[in-house]
């Protein structure tokens, strides 16, 4: 039964507009993911700002707000700021 609901939940999910389906997922995942594990993603994210903006003087840099992640509860809390930082 449970991979019955698990496949109607996929059709419903290719049934939507794309973005819309991007963010299902990526809510969908985030529930089983790790605190390393997001910062795993936030460096995936700083090294693809980097290649982006390679030869260029400064590019996006992303990190975790200080104190932001420190409750039990960091998946609803935990803040990413954006800065420009050099190369």
């Amino acid at each position: 039964m449970g991979q019955q609901i698990s496949d109607q939940t996929q059709l419903v999910i290719n049934k939507l507009p794309e973005k819309v389906a991007k963010h299902v997922t990526l809510v969908r995942e985030s529930g089983s993911l790790t605190y390393e594990e997001f910062l795993g993603r936030v460096a995936e994210l700083n090294d693809v700002t980097a290649k982006v903006a390679a030869g260029q003087e400064k590019h996006l840099l992303f990190e975790v707000q200080p104190g932001s992640d420190s409750s039990a509860f960091w998946k609803v809390v935990v803040r990413v700021v954006c800065t420009k930082g050099g190369s």
